[in-house]
């Protein structure tokens, strides 16, 4: 399959590009940077130029968008959503013009509202655990950048019948940050969170389904390892945070994380392989 890859420098795109290629897709990257000395199948551009992306697109069936600002605090604020809605809406719209039948793209469990550091307002989930249904309330310019990214998505679909798919990730774990987790047994919550994480190898392996999976429609899908970045359990940990989940949080024993990936497991017949609790040092 002809796939255009946006993002490929990043720390996703790195495992992503060699691994559509090892699997047989013909890609094409479109970055701000060329990296790639095995091939000249990188296009250096930048998403929020359209007409660049409408070339990059061109003869390709699916995009995999992967490229934008990462996080929150790595750039000013009116930067991250600039760039992030404006690259979100040149991807589809390039999409429709070239005649691209999908688009999945990384979105993030930001479109909650409760990445460490960006929510201001106290809230708490309505039920545990989240799935796909649960309200999004995102409190910082990142997490609302992905709900617009998402709503774009949406809008493509309604009105031109174009597949689309977003991957909810959750913090996204390096192999050098699985180490870390090992050597240090987890993170030490200070606040309320969702203390979930994912591999950045399975998350890769993730998207390579997304690519080719079964889909009519929009769907949003949270992936991640299914398991907290922590040592205690949430059913007790929620306790002392977040009082008003604790009835909810009770079924969280063990190492489960507060977000379902169950319909990520369903949709592209994956499931995470690596933890951190299993890490060899």
């Amino acid at each position: 399959m002809k796939v255009l890859l946006t993002g490929g420098s990043g720390k996703l795109g790195r495992y992503m590009l060699p691994l559509l290629r090892q699997s047989g897709h013909i890609v094409t990257n479109f970055d701000r940077q060329s990296f790639d000395e095995e091939t000249d199948t990188t296009i250096v551009g930048d998403i929020e130029d359209l007409p660049a992306v409408v070339q990059a697109a061109e003869n390709a069936e699916v995009i995999l968008h992967l490229a934008g600002i990462p996080t929150y605090g790595v750039a000013p604020d009116n930067v991250t959503f600039r760039v992030n809605a404006m690259g979100a809406f040149n991807i589809h719209e390039a999409a429709r013009i070239s005649g691209v039948r999908r688009v999945v793209s990384l979105s993030s469990e930001a479109v909650l509202g409760w990445s460490p550091g960006t929510w201001v307002n106290p809230h708490f989930p309505d039920y545990l655990p989240i799935d796909e249904n649960h309200v999004c309330q995102p409190q910082d310019p990142y997490g609302l950048s992905k709900q617009v990214l998402e709503c774009v998505g949406r809008t493509f679909t309604a009105r031109y019948g174009l597949e689309t798919l977003f991957i909810r990730a959750t913090w996204i774990a390096s192999p050098e940050e699985m180490e870390q987790l090992a050597r240090s047994g987890g993170r030490r919550p200070v606040d309320f969170g969702l203390f979930h994480y994912i591999d950045v190898r399975d998350l890769a392996q993730a998207c390579l389904r997304a690519v080719d999976c079964p889909l009519t429609g929009s769907q949003a899908i949270y992936v991640g390892a299914g398991e907290t970045s922590i040592s205690e359990p949430l059913s007790s940990l929620y306790q002392k945070l977040a009082p008003s989940v604790a009835e909810s949080a009770s079924m969280l024993t063990g190492h489960s994380a507060p977000v379902s990936i169950e319909l990520a497991k369903k949709l592209l017949g994956w499931s995470p392989e690596r933890s951190w609790r299993k890490f060899k040092l």
